[in-house]
């Protein structure tokens, strides 16, 4: 399958769809061509899959996609996900699916691109109504947006610096959990064993507070294998929850742990 730098491209179609199999065969005979057709480029999640958040990934493809083209033939719920997100983004969506499909109610009066399977010339003809249905949203894209969404702007919380920090610690944790890095490079130890993430390390930093200094809490879980940034970070932002003072910037804690940094 060939690979797309999406990232430079503003003229794109986003296809969400399941992988593998038969439908790696519709994606090159129907999908991919149609799109082509109707003078866009076609990227799937999986051209642009890299090391990093696969959801970043996604989020990225979608924001940056003239028009979205969504087979929900199945009940997938990577689909169905992909598409509520491209619902919330505001992007012109085209649904595609087997005439007399049940399909959820949510999506069933979204505008609908159908085909007969049981004609012998099916692939060929939800080709053309495909480039030609891209075309015309690309024109008027607003006929392609549900209006549920129309006059909606995603919200976006309200958060400081040291909270994206653990976030960003959070997701890079998980990647190297499903790699089984984690396991190697934290040392044995109780403590070490309870922090799988994250929140726990924050828990467990309130706990600390309620008996020591800022500076001892950090020094404990360094010693517990925690990283360093980690630590300061989660002392941080469990001494604001607690109500105490600010306990300043973490470079002037005192750390006297020979634990990792």
């Amino acid at each position: 399958m060939p690979s797309t730098d999406a990232s430079r491209e503003t003229s794109s179609c986003f296809v969400i769809m399941p992988f593998g199999g038969t439908w790696d065969q519709y994606y090159a005979q129907i999908y991919e061509p149609a799109i082509r057709e109707a003078g866009l480029v076609p990227v799937r999640a999986d051209d642009v899959f890299r090391a990093g958040s696969i959801l970043q990934d996604i989020v990225d493809l979608l924001s940056r996609a003239s028009v979205v083209l969504a087979d929900i033939t199945e009940s997938n719920r990577n689909v169905h996900y992909e598409l509520g997100l491209a619902h919330a983004l505001g992007r012109p969506t085209l649904l595609v699916a087997p005439r007399e499909v049940p399909l959820f109610v949510d999506v069933g009066l979204e505008r609908m691109l159908t085909y007969d399977k049981d004609d012998p010339f099916w692939g060929t003809e939800l080709r053309a109504k495909i480039a030609q249905a891209l075309q015309q949203t690309v024109r008027n894209p607003a006929t392609a947006i549900p209006t549920a969404f129309m006059h909606i702007k995603p919200s976006r919380m309200e958060t400081d610096e040291v909270v994206i920090l653990l976030r960003r610690i959070e997701e890079r944790l998980a990647d190297m959990a499903s790699r089984g890095d984690l396991a190697r490079r934290l040392p044995a130890s109780g403590l070490a064993d309870k922090i799988h993430g994250l929140p726990a390390a924050e828990e467990e930093a309130e706990r600390l507070l309620l008996r020591m200094s800022p500076a001892e809490a950090v020094d404990r879980l360094l010693s517990a294998g925690v990283p360093k940034a980690m630590a300061e970070a989660a002392i941080a932002v469990a001494a604001r929850r607690s109500g105490r003072s600010d306990p300043g910037p973490p470079d002037q804690y005192r750390v006297t742990s020979t634990g990792p940094r």
